[in-house]
């Protein structure tokens, strides 16, 4: 896999937030969940602190530029968090 694959299973991992630009906004966020849709597109669902209105979004990571694992971590997932996101097929990675 490639290095944007390594650095959002390691952010889940050590549950460390994420930035990034999307569609043109710089983004804030922490991880809750990667994979891959149902249909092919990789994913990614992320408690957002900056950057957009909608609180626990699906990021296409086509769309991610400039993605940087920040110095700051976080504890609980989002307050809508469920485990095995239904928004996935396979999933590589999850709180």
């Amino acid at each position: 896999m490639d290095a944007l694959h390594h650095t959002l299973v390691d952010s889940i991992r050590s549950r460390r937030r994420l930035r990034f630009s999307y569609n043109g906004k710089l983004r804030t966020i922490e991880p809750q969940c990667y994979g891959i849709g149902h249909r092919g597109t990789r994913l990614l669902r992320a408690y957002q602190l900056q950057g957009g209105s909608e609180p626990e979004p699906l990021f296409d990571l086509a769309k991610m530029k400039d993605v940087s694992m920040l110095d700051e971590t976080f504890t609980e997932p989002g307050p809508n968090y469920k485990k095995n996101d239904s928004a996935m097929a396979t999933i590589f990675a999850q709180l």
